[in-house]
């Protein structure tokens, strides 16, 4: 027997897993989708949203989509907005995507495949 009683419970989160997942996943979309609608406004603002959806992803242990993460700088936090803050560029050499943040200048390469 031990000194303080009982061997402490394991927490069960087999139900309440999913829930949390499911509402994870909610709140990024929608964080993700007013980052992009507030950054003509407000840079700042729009780089705390897309701060709070990544914490929410830690957190949970939810992914953020790859579509939506594509277009996320890794370096200074924006949402990519292609036209606004954001350029891409077509390597047909090397198969690559490269967009470009406009804002801190960082490069993110992408992979494609040509099609015959």
């Amino acid at each position: 027997m031990s000194f303080m009683g009982n061997r402490p419970t394991r927490r069960n989160y087999g139900k309440t897993r999913s829930a949390v997942a499911t509402v994870a996943r909610e709140r990024i979309d929608i964080l993700l989708r007013q980052a992009e609608e507030i950054l003509a406004k407000d840079v700042e603002l729009s780089k705390r949203y897309v701060g709070l959806a990544r914490k929410i992803s830690k957190r949970t242990k939810v992914r953020i989509p790859r579509e939506k993460k594509h277009y996320l700088c890794r370096n200074c936090g924006q949402p990519l907005v292609l036209g606004k803050n954001a350029r891409i560029r077509l390597r047909p050499n090397n198969s690559r995507i490269i967009i470009s943040c406009l804002g801190c200048g960082a490069i993110r390469r992408c992979p494609y495949r040509k099609l015959c």
